[in-house]
């Protein structure tokens, strides 16, 4: 009897059955890998430039707030810092009326556990 349309398959094709399954399985596993990866990366730079707003606006009021004295002047900054989502790590009177703020922002989801974008400005006059 030869084989034809009707045999029984053989034990090569049984033992291949099913593998272009996994290797479909595979790829879209990999391809949401990539793309929470992308996802990831996305928020981390966002939070950079948040960051970096939260830390311009931060320094500018304490700037303002530099005649009342340091203290109420860092007070502001954390505030201001507070208000765009950021936290005030450093504050401090740079001299001649400047200050200098540092902030970081913590992104969100698991781009968060990774770590925290932090950014520097300096509010004042020229040094």
């Amino acid at each position: 009897m030869s084989a034809g349309a009707g045999a029984p398959p053989g034990p090569r094709a049984r033992a291949q059955k099913g593998s272009a399954s996994l290797l479909v399985l595979a790829v879209v596993a990999g391809a949401l890998l990539l793309a929470a990866a992308s996802a990831a990366a996305g928020q981390v730079a966002a939070a950079a430039v948040r960051a970096a707003g939260a830390a311009d606006a931060a320094a500018l009021a304490a700037a303002a707030d530099l005649p009342l004295g340091a203290r109420g002047a860092c007070a502001r900054a954390g505030a201001v810092a507070r208000e765009a989502g950021a936290e005030l790590l450093v504050c401090q009177a740079a001299g001649a009326g400047a200050v200098e703020v540092a902030v970081a922002v913590r992104p969100p989801g698991l781009a968060g556990a990774v770590g925290r974008p932090s950014a520097r400005a300096r509010a004042g006059p020229q040094p």
